[in-house]
């Protein structure tokens, strides 16, 4: 069976079993889905996934420097080596390395704007959390004055708020769905751009890589042969100027994610809309009720 989702009663630093070992971590069957609210007091997951992503970051700026570094140390011994073919292909080899480089760093810029993506639905949950403090506040007011017989004028003024209160936590919940499944598809899609331009080029750097390589041939050289002198240089420098116009020419085939954004905050004002009228029908209907 293969998992068909990585939730589990365990921590993220607990997992017991492969993601493919059980069909769910926990090595249980899916419970049907629930719909749970939107809200809660706290939303350390939210909190825990945007901080993940500061290791994951560092990893591929780490790479992108240790490559770089790589690349300038490979053209820095292939001089010394005495062997023009060696010293050409390898230098020339440590220039797509360093290109590498770039890539993963590109691809970490991309990470980056992930966490800023994420942390737009955090200022939303942040920003209507107060909404439902002073609605749940209201309530253990009520209660605690439903159980005075003297306090019906204040238990109406009471019931009244909570009503306002109830309505604009209904349009809050809207807005914050809204603004979540909008930003969560924005967020994703800006990082598998950034993975895709990333592999793609690399993938251009792999085919041209190969063809400098072909360039080192595998003659056997006997002690004091006269190796042949090396005319490939002209090639390989042709060949760097083919990987630079290929990635500079390179383009997503796809829409772009500002087209995305902008389409989806048209759809989620209208949403929002939406939501406030549902609210305004809510709240007269919550009004008839207490009364």
């Amino acid at each position: 069976h293969r998992a068909i989702s990585l939730r589990s009663r365990h921590s993220a630093d607990d997992f017991p079993l492969s993601p493919l070992a059980a069909t769910t971590l926990s090595g249980r069957p899916p419970s049907p889905r629930k719909f749970l609210p939107i809200l809660s007091p706290v939303h350390p997951p939210l909190a825990r996934l945007i901080k993940s992503l500061n290791p994951l970051l560092s990893h591929h700026r780490s790479a992108a420097s240790s490559t770089r570094t790589t690349a300038h140390l490979l053209s820095s011994w292939s001089a010394q080596t005495g062997d023009d073919a060696v010293s050409d292909v390898a230098d020339k080899f440590g220039v797509l390395l360093a290109e590498m480089a770039n890539l993963e760093e590109s691809y970490s810029e991309g990470i980056d704007d992930v966490k800023v993506v994420l942390k737009t639905i955090q200022d939303v949950e942040n920003s209507i959390r107060p909404a439902k403090t002073h609605q749940t506040k209201l309530r253990d007011q009520i209660n605690k004055a439903s159980i005075k017989p003297e306090a019906g004028r204040k238990l109406e003024q009471l019931e009244r708020e909570l009503v306002r209160a109830d309505a604009e936590v209904l349009v809050a919940d809207a807005q914050l769905l809204n603004v979540t499944r909008e930003r969560l598809r924005v967020a994703w899609r800006v990082q598998l751009d950034a993975l895709q331009e990333r592999c793609e080029k690399e993938l251009v750097l792999v085919k041209y890589g190969r063809e400098i390589l072909s360039f080192l041939d595998g003659e056997i050289i006997v002690p004091g042969q006269i190796m042949r002198a090396y005319r490939g240089e002209a090639k390989t420098r042709e060949i760097l100027g083919m990987v630079e116009d290929e990635l500079r020419g390179w383009s997503p085939g796809w829409g772009t994610t500002d087209e995305l954004c902008d389409d989806e905050n048209a759809n989620g004002d209208v949403s929002v809309a939406t939501a406030a009228a549902a609210a305004a029908s809510a709240t007269a209907s919550m009004v008839l009720t207490r009364k």
